[in-house]
């Protein structure tokens, strides 16, 4: 299998007030196509920070970070952009959903940056709201969705294109354990069945279980690193 995502001697500070903290040191990863992995560890670890570098989101002082074999100091703002768009589905722990759009149009909304024709967008949008759990919620606004409800649609809206990597942060977070579970097996079986590539930051342990690497990160270092056979 081809790496994926390579991060090289990744360094990532931040300033609070007068004083500089380090959140990541000296980052050394390397994720293979198709691998369903964790990152693990406690909160202000690190795991937060590392995922956002991974997708493009945020910038490392040192180093460098490589995804589907392109460097990320290699891409300008825009070329970024359109990795970010064609290639990664992110499921952010705050959701971000676009309040002002219905479920469908929240899940919808990648695809229509995509240019994919409006019937096609509607069924996929509709089909991955099924699935989820949520379909006879497609016309209601985030605001009026549980907490829950939300995290189905972010998740719903990450993977409906087919992106070859999902970056998860904390994804069952805000769900039962019911929920939480079958979500998990919906992306066990995209990577499976499609070689979607996931990524999680978690310290829920029931997605550890699921995940068949877990690499352990404390104080912004890689302490642990183990495949399950």
């Amino acid at each position: 299998m081809d790496a994926i995502v390579e991060c090289c001697k990744i360094c990532k500070t931040y300033r609070q007030g007068q004083v500089e903290v380090t959140a990541l040191s000296d980052i050394d990863l390397t994720v293979k196509t198709g691998e369903f992995m964790s990152l693990a560890g406690p909160s202000g670890s690190g795991k937060t920070t590392l995922l956002n570098l991974i997708g493009g989101l945020d910038q490392p002082n040192s180093g460098s970070i490589r995804v589907g074999g392109r460097s990320y100091e290699d891409l300008n703002s825009s070329q970024m952009a359109d990795l970010r768009l064609n290639n990664i589905g992110f499921v952010f722990q705050a959701y971000n959903l676009i309040p002002v759009l219905s479920a469908l149009e929240n899940v919808e909304y990648v695809m229509l940056l995509q240019g994919t024709p409006t019937g096609e967008r509607k069924q996929r949008a509709q089909e991955i709201l099924d699935i989820v759990g949520l379909k006879d919620m497609y016309h209601r606004r985030p605001a009026e969705l549980s907490g829950g409800q939300q995290q189905r649609v972010a998740v719903a809206r990450a993977i409906v294109s087919n992106p070859e990597i999902v970056l998860a942060d904390e994804p069952t977070a805000n769900l039962d354990s019911k929920t939480g579970e079958s979500l998990l097996q919906l992306m066990r079986q995209m990577n499976k069945e499609r070689s979607v590539t996931f990524i999680f930051s978690t310290h829920d342990d029931m997605v550890m279980d699921y995940a068949r690497r877990i690499v352990l990160i404390r104080d912004g270092r890689i302490v642990e690193d183990n495949y399950k056979h």
